[in-house]
């Protein structure tokens, strides 16, 4: 006959071992929201050198952003490295070109076509004005029509998230919106 002490050990063993399965299951997706997911993957797939890399939004966001710096970490003296590679390369970068598109769920973001065709994907933190539209029921908005393929000069930094963006870690360094114009 068991005890209750017996008992209750193998309660909280089997309460544990379902916790650490579901915690090791969780995808990115489920983790930070499909919009914030999404950016993710398209940043490893853009840099990752792997033949079938991680970039997928059913592994975790740890796996995901590991692989990012590791592919980041192949471009460092690269000059054509996007601009989300660019961690600790000094003062911000500054660039005119084309407002392509834009969005998120909680936290905006835009992309800006550089005119060497190269994309500069940044968060805006407060550096946005009423630019988006909501896409119907859900809480995802993006970018209006009307601002697409406007001239824009955007200067934006690196910097540690700081619990700024929901998702990615407080230390996880993120590109940033620092100023956005429309050109003409």
């Amino acid at each position: 006959m068991m005890t209750i002490k017996s008992v209750l050990m193998l309660f909280f063993l089997v309460l544990f071992t379902a916790f650490k399965a579901e915690a090791a299951e969780k995808s990115c997706r489920d983790d930070i929201g499909d919009a914030s997911a999404r950016l993710l993957v398209r940043q490893c797939i853009q840099v990752s050198p792997a033949t079938r890399p991680p970039c997928n939004a059913s592994n975790s966001c740890e796996m995901i952003r590991d692989e990012i710096k590791r592919g980041c970490s192949f471009l460092v003296e690269d000059s054509e490295a996007p601009s989300f590679c660019n961690v600790g390369r000094g003062n911000p970068e500054a660039a005119v070109g084309i407002l392509l598109d834009g969005g998120g769920m909680d936290d905006m973001s835009l992309t800006v076509q550089k005119s060497d065709g190269r994309k500069i994907v940044a968060y805006c933190d407060g550096h946005c004005g009423d630019w988006f539209q909501s896409t119907g029921e859900s809480d995802v908005v993006t970018l209006k029509k009307s601002l697409r393929n406007r001239k824009v000069s955007i200067k934006v930094a690196k910097e540690r998230n700081k619990d700024r963006i929901a998702g990615p870690g407080s230390d996880d360094v993120l590109l940033f919106i620092k100023d956005l114009q429309f050109v003409r």
